[in-house]
């Protein structure tokens, strides 16, 4: 007959070395157990089951029981959760269910093994992680644009002032022009203007001082035209200059190191020995370095 008084308890005699394996388990959780698998089994009642179907029964009870403790509660409410099926809802396999639901008991602080595994305050943290990264790497991309931003009104500066400095000098030229035309004309009317009495003074007709006194003035505003002709070929020749100047300071900055020995390589190409020592080469370097920034300058004025 079945052993009533422990729910039909039956188990492997040789597996009870160290006494009642029952006593480790919640004996309403092995009576759950046994009811589910003898039923199983095809048993309806526990009374009608037989010594060996109940041994049977027993030990796999006990089994499950050492993996969870709440084996059959969990498995009952498992099978009850599940029963209908859900269309776009996948059935979970009952071992993965019954470990997610072990994530959510209270478990012992401290206690080796008992840690969660998936911690929600894990997932908070790495969630408020992520979103701190993407923030910084939005700050970042924003410090990026703002820097490249300030680069590029830089450069556009650099270029309208770059631009500027050339119209100045255009515009300087210009002006330098516009006045030697106005000079050169004034002085052609000044010349005609002395053909009159110059001719009434060859002709007899006006005494040394009555042509100086007449031609005086206009000659004295000739000299001075003269005088200035001359400044402004100056100051267009210093405007040159400190262009050139400046487009030689430009293209030294625009020199690696392959162009000075292009350089040195076109200097041994004309028949320069370059053991000459430094003192001998240096001007020869120097005229080849010059022409070839003067060149370069004017490639990029003419781009």
């Amino acid at each position: 007959m079945a052993n009533n008084k422990l729910h039909g308890y039956n188990p492997d005699p040789s597996k009870e070395v160290k006494g009642n394996r029952l006593d480790k388990f919640n004996p309403s959780e092995f009576r759950k157990g046994m009811d589910y698998e003898l039923t199983t089994m095809g048993c309806s009642r526990l009374a009608e089951s037989s010594d060996d179907e109940r041994r049977k029964a027993t030990e796999t009870v006990l089994k499950n029981l050492e993996e969870h403790g709440g084996y059959y509660t969990s498995l009952i409410t498992y099978e009850t959760q599940f029963r209908n099926e859900v269309e776009g809802v996948k059935k979970p396999a009952f071992k993965a269910w019954l470990a997610e639901q072990g994530e959510n008991q209270m478990k012992e602080v401290g206690k080796k093994g008992a840690e969660f595994k998936n911690d929600k305050m894990i997932e908070l943290k790495e969630a408020i992680t992520q979103e701190i990264r993407n923030i910084l790497s939005e700050v970042k991309g924003k410090e990026a644009e703002k820097v490249n931003k300030a680069d590029a009104e830089k450069e556009v500066s650099d270029e309208k002032s770059a631009s500027k400095g050339a119209k100045g000098k255009e515009k300087a030229i210009a002006a330098l022009e516009k006045e030697i035309e106005k000079l050169k004309a004034e002085k052609d009317k000044n010349k005609d203007k002395l053909s009159v009495p110059l001719k009434r003074y060859k002709d007899g007709k006006l005494t040394a001082d009555e042509y100086r006194k007449l031609s005086d003035a206009t000659v004295k505003r000739n000299k001075e035209i003269v005088a200035r002709l001359g400044e402004i070929e100056k100051e267009k020749e210093a405007i040159s200059l400190n262009e050139k100047l400046g487009r030689r300071e430009v293209a030294k900055t625009m020199m690696e190191k392959d162009t000075h020995m292009a350089i040195l390589e076109i200097i041994k190409e004309y028949g320069i020995s370059l053991r000459e020592g430094s003192e001998g080469i240096k001007a020869y370097y120097e005229i080849a370095k010059t022409a070839y920034q003067e060149g370069y300058m004017e490639g990029l004025q003419k781009n």
